[in-house]
């Protein structure tokens, strides 16, 4: 995961360091991102105070640190806010350093396409085949960041469900680390011009005179370098239909 950015105002010096450009920084966030703010104080013994205005409190939340040198904010609600610190010393002279937040709706997405084509099980077509053959099935998640110039290292869990009488196993990521025997969590996914895709591959065995399915349902998904949760949970699901063969018997010969 790569360091999120941090702000450092220089007091008394009231310098602005700049940020990196991935697509949203701490005076650009995007909505459900949490982003890390520090100063460097004129005397840590003084007086410290953060406070953010514009808005309501429920638009933002400030995690930690109100009363210290570093703190992080959650944003919450798309708008224009102004974050201040502000360091009083023993003689009640103030410095008071302010800057312009403008957050954005976020774009960030992971889902999976719902309508999956249904499959026969791996005893199609195959002479004398196995009563509970073992089939290979896949879903794809898919990331959109909604801009080509924010590519987020990601990370997102999901549970599968296989219908009665069917088992899975053998669950692969295509990239990232899978890990979890159910709930099962893929972390550490890179991507590139604002998206990016997992395929996920299993090993399903049940009877093959049988209809069996195996649901997905992503039920987490966020962008690692500010924590940003996704933007879309209505698109988390697919279904994999795995068709039965007829129950034709063996061979009678006489």
């Amino acid at each position: 995961m790569k360091k999120r950015t941090i702000i450092q105002m220089l007091v008394p010096m009231l310098t602005l360091i700049g940020f990196g450009a991935m697509g949203q920084g701490g005076l650009t966030p995007l909505v459900n991102s949490t982003h890390i703010y520090s100063v460097i104080p004129g005397n840590v013994a003084n007086t410290l105070a953060w406070t953010v205005t514009g808005g309501v409190p429920a638009d933002y939340t400030i995690n930690s640190g109100a009363a210290t040198a570093t703190t992080n904010i959650t944003w919450k609600t798309p708008g224009t806010y102004f974050i201040e610190f502000r360091e009083t010393s023993p003689t009640s002279c103030i410095t008071l350093v302010k800057n312009t937040v403008i957050v954005s709706t976020n774009s960030f997405d992971v889902l999976t396409p719902s309508v999956l084509a249904a499959t026969c099980n791996a005893a199609s077509g195959v002479p004398n085949a196995p009563a509970n053959p073992k089939t290979t099935i896949s879903f794809t998640v898919n990331m959109v960041s909604g801009n080509v110039a924010w590519n987020p290292n990601w990370e997102f869990a999901f549970t599968l469900t296989p219908s009665v009488g069917a088992t899975i196993s053998n669950v692969i990521s295509s990239s990232g680390t899978i890990s979890g025997a159910g709930p099962y969590t893929v972390t550490g996914v890179t991507s590139a011009t604002g998206s990016g895709s997992v395929t996920i591959t299993l090993d399903v065995t049940g009877d093959a005179t049988t209809v069996h399915t195996v649901a997905l349902a992503i039920t987490s998904a966020k962008e690692l370098q500010y924590q940003t949760t996704e933007s879309n949970v209505t698109n988390n699901g697919a279904t994999q239909t795995i068709n039965a063969i007829p129950a034709t018997t063996g061979f009678n010969a006489n």
